[in-house]
């Protein structure tokens, strides 16, 4: 990229997040605090073994 491209994405960027900053706007993409993992399920495979073999 050329230098006067660099700079005036620099100062897009800057002007955003000033922006951002004074009307205290949320993350865009906000953090889960706690992710809960997916639960675990049980199979009892012991009712398919028993069809199988009959």
């Amino acid at each position: 990229m050329k230098p006067a491209k660099v700079s005036k994405i620099i100062v897009a960027c800057v002007v955003l997040h000033n922006l951002e900053k004074a009307w205290g706007e949320r993350e865009a993409f906000p953090e889960e605090e706690d992710p809960q993992p997916p639960p675990i399920v049980q199979l009892d495979g012991n009712h398919d073994r028993q069809a199988i073999r009959d």
